[in-house]
């Protein structure tokens, strides 16, 4: 049963995240904003031990369907703040939500476009190849898809092939995705069309509103 800590993670996170456009995802501490081909994610979360919340602020990527929600970029900002009494609470969960909001900001300024996406990740996944290059990630997919989603189909291949070369279980999802991702990376049209399918099915998932290839 919600108590009165979730009451105020509830109104904390209206008053902050409502005027920018967020919705609330039910009754959860989960917020988002739609932002066609992605989300901004917001989520309070609660501690298995104790009464109060984290802040994980981050993008999902609506290409992506291994999970309804992922925070495919971004993640912990804040570590736990523990519920005491109201008055204390309140002022603690009125920071978390003004933070997430500075946080949600910056992603749609960094997030604006594809192409802007596709950048961020290909510096990102090539970063994160050359720290540890026999460990493949979900980064080096995600760089992969936006990539080919701009029609840099060379680096989108290059990105699955790290994914693909690398020390991973060659039948994990991540694997398997990326396997199906590269046979379509020559064919610029086939693979966005790919991603656009996904996109569709995981906003219908979601019970986002209706959309169509033509918005990316």
């Amino acid at each position: 049963m919600p108590g009165p800590h979730d009451k105020i993670i509830a109104n904390a996170a209206k008053a902050a995240l409502r005027p920018l456009g967020f919705q609330r995802k039910g009754q959860s501490r989960l917020w988002f904003f739609d932002h066609s081909w992605w989300l901004t994610v917001v989520e309070f979360q609660p501690s298995s031990w104790s009464k109060g919340s984290y802040l994980n602020v981050g993008a999902h990527w609506l290409w992506m369907d291994v999970a309804p929600i992922s925070f495919d970029f971004g993640g912990r900002l804040e570590g736990f703040e523990e519920y005491l009494s109201d008055e204390q609470f309140a002022v603690a969960v009125a920071r978390l939500a003004d933070r997430a909001a500075d946080e949600a900001r910056r992603l749609a300024a960094m997030f604006s476009s594809l192409p802007d996406a596709a950048e961020i990740l290909l510096e990102q996944a090539r970063t994160e190849a050359r720290q540890a290059p026999t460990h493949p990630s979900w980064m080096l997919y995600n760089a992969g898809v936006a990539a080919g989603l701009v029609g840099r189909n060379d680096e989108a291949a290059e990105m699955f092939g790290r994914v693909l070369n690398g020390s991973g279980d060659q039948t994990s999802m991540l694997h398997l995705k990326a396997e199906r991702m590269s046979n379509l990376a020559s064919d610029a049209a086939t693979l966005r069309q790919a991603a656009a399918s996904t996109i569709a099915q995981q906003r219908e998932t979601l019970r986002l509103s209706p959309w169509d290839a033509s918005q990316l």
